[in-house]
């Protein structure tokens, strides 16, 4: 074969190669732009994304959740949040707990103390395999349990006022008696179907 002919099979070669590689990259921008990327083909239950600020204006990481029926903010990483990391870099650890618990069948969020910290309170994740005990969810920055409550009230506050419930089987949304005498976040009429089961076969 002449050199031509070789150069006409390379250059052919590296166009479809190219070629190949800009389909990729043009699917991977259309999976960013409408979804989160995709890990390995595993699309996680829970992401961060960056949304309107309600209440402070501007913008602020928000953990969501996805499931067969849409996608619904849950949680605002608030300036009360404590452990030195970045917003986003807290919202993507939350996001990745929360996406763990929910497998072990995520029911509450509620905040305690935490034994290694004096005058320091965690949010902490009740699950249906967790029996008495609360795994930790995010550490707050130092305060009183008034502190303890607000943060957690802004935190959860797309639960707060109905824009992350989610609707029960008769379409009317899940109300909340979240309080400062019953500081507790139900979860279970905000999951979907397939997660409001998840753990129960675990745990008997």
């Amino acid at each position: 074969m002449s050199n031509s002919g070789k150069f006409f099979n390379v250059a052919n070669l590296t166009i479809g190669v190219l070629g190949l590689l800009a389909a990729v990259a043009g699917a991977g921008i259309a999976v960013v732009q409408g979804w989160p990327p995709l890990l390995f083909g595993k699309k996680a239950h829970f992401y961060c994304e960056s949304r309107p600020d309600t209440q402070r204006g501007g913008e602020v990481w928000t953990v969501m959740y996805r499931h067969e029926k849409g996608v619904q903010p849950w949680l605002k990483m608030v300036t009360t949040l404590g452990g030195g990391y970045t917003p986003l870099k807290r919202c993507e650890e939350i996001a990745e707990r929360l996406d763990n618990y929910r497998k072990d069948g995520l029911t509450q969020l509620i905040y305690r103390r935490d034994s290694n910290t004096p005058n320091q309170y965690v949010v902490c994740a009740k699950t249906k395999l967790s029996g008495d005990n609360c795994p930790l969810l995010v550490t707050l920055k130092p305060g009183s349990e008034t502190e303890a409550y607000k943060a957690l009230q802004d935190m959860t506050e797309n639960l707060q006022n109905g824009t992350g419930v989610y609707q029960n089987s008769d379409g009317k949304l899940a109300p909340s008696n979240f309080s400062p005498t019953s500081p507790v976040i139900n979860l279970t009429p905000f999951l979907a179907e397939e997660d409001r089961i998840a753990g129960s076969n675990s745990a008997k």
